[in-house]
């Protein structure tokens, strides 16, 4: 019993560092991680990230400044922003919309990628260097973690984005069972594929 409780207080206690101390170090250190790289790119703060929402929806076809407001959640004001900044940086460029000349349609300059790839290069490499320390049924085990906390904090934007009110979260932002877990990865492709990043969805 007594060994009993002294793992349930371990596990407790790696909870919460994971959470308050962790987590927060993480997220810290990518905000400051993504500064760094905008300053380097000419932008603002995080504006290249939403470079990257506008470049994953632009790949199911147009995308306009009302899509960017359904997407990211700023305002009106906050998107024309973003975009004025993004297209004076030359990272996108606005266009009339092909069935719709009223409207315009925001376009990924693509040929600046490579720019913004070699700063991110040398991360990839000592990140490859990280990952080569762990098992395969390591990696698939940190994957389906990380999937599952980006799902949760999708779920926890979207419940502070929507109408203020008493109530708790939504019940979809309960994070899933054990049973509900997505399945190990077969293999290194499966990896793959389960540590990619979800990508937004387009507004209906």
């Amino acid at each position: 019993m007594a060994a009993r409780r002294t793992s349930a207080k371990a596990v407790s206690e790696l909870v919460d560092s994971l959470g308050d101390r962790l987590g927060r170090e993480l997220s810290t250190q990518s905000v400051l991680f993504h500064q760094a790289i905008a300053e380097r790119l000419g932008l603002k703060g995080t504006d290249h990230k939403y470079l990257d929402v506008i470049r994953r929806a632009a790949e199911a076809g147009p995308v306009t400044p009302g899509d960017l407001v359904q997407l990211t959640g700023l305002t009106s004001g906050g998107v024309t922003g973003v975009l004025d900044r993004l297209e004076t940086a030359g990272f996108v460029r606005r266009v009339k919309h092909p069935s719709d000349r009223r409207q315009l349609v925001i376009e990924p300059v693509i040929e600046r990628y490579a720019e913004i790839g070699a700063l991110f290069a040398p991360f990839r490499e000592r990140w490859a260097v990280l990952c080569a320390r762990y098992s395969l049924a390591e990696l698939q085990l940190i994957c389906g973690f990380f999937e599952q906390a980006i799902a949760l904090m999708a779920e926890e934007i979207a419940r502070m984005q929507g109408p203020a009110g008493p109530g708790g979260a939504p019940a979809s932002a309960a994070p899933r069972a054990a049973s509900d877990a997505p399945r190990p990865a077969s293999d290194a492709s499966d990896v793959k594929r389960t540590s990619a990043k979800a990508r937004p969805r387009r507004a209906p």
